[in-house]
């Protein structure tokens, strides 16, 4: 005869209540833990109800400590899948805190509103093709984010094999739409600055005036091409004024974590973008300025503080930076502090090089730095006239070209002398 057959991992048997003493009533069942043990649960309460109803939420609880996944199934709405993958996402050591909140706001943002009423099974290669084109409608990156997002979510349903296979490969290959990395013109880098040095010191100025902090942040973005936060991040201990020539290290970023605030964390975007960078004159010496008023002993301090000593905020600096482009009439320049950036790596690649651009911006590939910061030069060399100078006509205004042997190639100059067709000459036409 076949026994009883056990019961899934994170799933209870019937509810039994029996009545233990005057008022008192225990609610009991089976439960089959993570690890594949089966347990009996129970709980005691003063009613029948609710000895039943608190054994529920103790049930829930012990689901959830196994892991929501475990009790999923291809027929369970996509919502509690969302939630594992995500309660996963938390517990991973190796990726930062700030990655996080950004999978946990795009997934509320881009994902649920058009899932949440879906179960797992219905989440099907058909709807989620209409759904990145509706992403896509609004913008590439929009959908490029909402695949990333969507996809993880359904791989971690294959993991957990919940699914056979993740839907989200089998859909069409979106079209990157072309990009060119546009640098700052030297007209607009001299319209900045003006309007950063005036940004809140006139006349009549309503609020506090301003400390030229940010000021000063677009000199270091604009001599060292460093990210915002890692400029933010830059420290006393950071700075060697003394060396020939004067350098930065770059071993920290601002991080804006939920419920924390702003954090310097202990290294920039990625471990490799660790490096040490010189700095031109003009940095420097907005650098010294800043040095001049921290206490020199104090080796932690920030170059850029609020007044309570505290991080800035970059967030508050864009805004500030926002206004600043607005009083120099280029608020529609889709100009950001990252715009110091390609300008710094546009302007490294043309005169040392792609990987000298690599190296200061901290990419460990130059094609990252070619593809999103270098502007291109297109610029052809000039001695392409010189070469093409060959070509012209000899003095005597003969219209086919001269058979002069190419000095420099050792060959004929290419044309229609040189040609098979052009070897014969036309002979005059015969007189009678």
């Amino acid at each position: 005869m076949a026994g009883r057959p056990r019961l899934p991992i994170s799933t209870f048997g019937a509810i039994k209540t029996t009545k233990i003493g005057p008022d008192r009533y225990r609610a009991t069942t089976v439960f089959r833990d993570w690890d594949g043990q089966s347990r009996q649960v129970g709980v005691t309460r003063s009613s029948r109800n609710a000895a039943q109803s608190a054994l529920k939420v103790e049930l829930a609880g012990r689901m959830r400590a196994g892991g929501v996944g475990d009790a999923l199934n291809a027929g369970s709405p996509f919502p509690m899948l969302a939630d594992a993958w995500l309660e996963d996402v938390m517990l991973d050591v190796d990726r930062a805190q700030g990655t996080k909140d950004t999978y946990k706001r795009e997934l509320r943002v881009l994902v649920m509103p058009f899932f949440e009423h879906f179960t797992i099974r219905e989440v099907t290669v058909g709807r989620i093709e209409l759904f990145l084109k509706k992403q896509r409608e609004k913008s590439y990156t929009r959908a490029k984010h909402s695949r990333t997002i969507l996809s993880m979510i359904m791989a971690f349903a294959v993991r957990r094999e919940i699914i056979t296979r993740n839907p989200v490969k089998e859909t069409s290959r979106m079209k990157k739409p072309p990009h060119t990395p546009k640098a700052l013109t030297t007209e607009q880098i001299a319209a900045i600055r003006l309007a950063a040095r005036e940004w809140r010191t006139g006349e009549g100025t309503k609020g506090p005036r301003s400390d030229g902090q940010v000021r000063d942040i677009i000199e270091v973005m604009l001599g060292t091409a460093t990210r915002i936060g890692e400029a933010l991040a830059l420290r006393q201990c950071d700075v060697d004024l003394d060396a020939d020539p004067p350098r930065v290290t770059v071993s920290g970023t601002l991080v804006v974590h939920n419920g924390v605030g702003v954090l310097r964390q202990a290294h920039p975007k990625t471990h490799e973008s660790n490096r040490v960078i010189a700095v031109p004159q003009f940095a420097v010496d907005v650098i010294r300025q800043r040095l001049a008023l921290i206490d020199p002993d104090d080796a932690e301090h920030l170059l850029f503080y609020s007044r309570n000593g505290t991080p800035l905020t970059p967030y508050n600096v864009r805004r500030t930076f926002r206004g600043i482009l607005r009083n120099a009439g280029l608020e529609d320049m889709e100009i950001s502090p990252h715009s110091f950036r390609r300008t710094g790596a546009t302007l490294l690649a043309n005169e040392l090089g792609i990987q000298a651009a690599a190296d200061v911006l901290g990419h460990t590939s130059t094609s990252t730095t070619k593809a999103h910061y270098a502007e291109p030069d297109r610029t052809v060399k000039s001695e392409a006239a010189t070469v093409l100078q060959r070509l012209a006509p000899p003095p005597s205004g003969d219209p086919t070209l001269s058979e002069t042997p190419n000095s420099e190639a050792g060959g004929p100059v290419v044309g229609p002398a040189s040609g098979r067709a052009g070897a014969k000459r036309r002979l005059p036409d015969r007189q009678d």
